[in-house]
């Protein structure tokens, strides 16, 4: 079946088109993933709809609430801006970490979102910095946070006539701070585990911890946030132990499965050694006031 190529000039024609085609058609974003299942017949779309030329969907903005990114923006644009190495580090040490140059080149993070692929190393990021999702259609405009935005293997809350148009981040606390760990094959590869943690201060008293949010990535059908082992933490005093029980606590959370790259005991395993050491990570770069 021929696969027609259509470049809309304006967001809302790419809306217009996405409504017209519904899920015959697919949205190609920096194309690195899609092509590859275009590639091997795995989706045999009527359609694609380009989104290069859309500058709409481009660009990072600041504001005093936290931080809006285009969903074509790259993620070499994410690792290189000084906007968001000095806002929210850890989402550009994530992005640091994606693949090959190359992909991080033409890559972008809503499509890295969309496809949802097991491993990926933005999900987990920005699960722990609270992020949302903006999606658009002819209909209107709905927002929804990124926990309730992965729903199983390569599935997610986009409806058909839907695009993914921004990811909002709120702002941080002040002396807040994250770390981005994955253990891989290679550098190039996929998370076999992938762990994020934000740890933010109570804001009264030296060593205070108000929250510390984990996102975890490739052990479980979709990126989630560990909500027990967190339940833990919160408002505690952040020993050594209290770390070992969160962690054990978060490996228990994971729904690893097992693939020619590691088994689910191994991936759970990891788990529980990369929670201890992206909260101690984290810990370490904190700025106490």
């Amino acid at each position: 079946m021929e696969c027609r190529l259509i470049r809309p000039e304006s967001l809302e024609n790419a809306l217009e088109e996405r409504e017209r085609f519904g899920s015959e058609a697919m949205p190609i974003a920096g194309g690195q993933s899609l092509l590859v299942m275009l590639r091997n017949k795995l989706i045999s779309p009527t359609a694609l709809i380009d989104l290069e030329g859309l500058a709409e969907l481009r660009g990072i903005k600041s504001g005093r609430d936290g931080m809006a990114i285009g969903a074509m923006t790259t993620f070499y644009t994410l690792l290189s801006s000084p906007e968001v190495k000095g806002t929210i580090p850890i989402l550009a040490q994530a992005a640091t970490l994606v693949s090959s140059t190359a992909i991080r080149n033409l890559g972008t993070i809503g499509g890295n979102l969309c496809h949802n692929e097991l491993g990926a190393d933005l999900p987990p990021a920005l699960l722990a910095l609270n992020a949302e999702v903006e999606l658009r259609s002819r209909r209107g405009t709905r927002t929804i946070p990124l926990a309730e935005f992965f729903r199983d293997y390569f599935e997610t809350a986009v409806e058909p006539d839907e695009l993914v148009c921004q990811v909002t981040v709120p702002k941080l606390a002040r002396g807040s701070a994250g770390v981005y760990l994955k253990q891989a094959v290679t550098p190039e590869h996929l998370a076999i585990v992938g762990v994020a943690a934000v740890v933010v201060p109570d804001g009264m008293s030296d060593g205070g911890v108000s929250e510390v949010r984990l996102g975890l990535g490739g052990v479980a059908p979709v990126p989630f946030r560990a909500a027990k082992a967190e339940a833990m933490l919160r408002g505690a005093v952040v020993t050594d132990d209290v770390i070992r029980e969160a962690a054990e606590a978060a490996a228990a959370e994971a729904e690893p499965v097992t693939d020619a790259h590691a088994s689910g005991q191994y991936r759970r395993k990891m788990v529980s050694v990369f929670v201890r050491r992206a909260i101690a990570g984290a810990l370490g770069q904190m700025e106490w006031h």
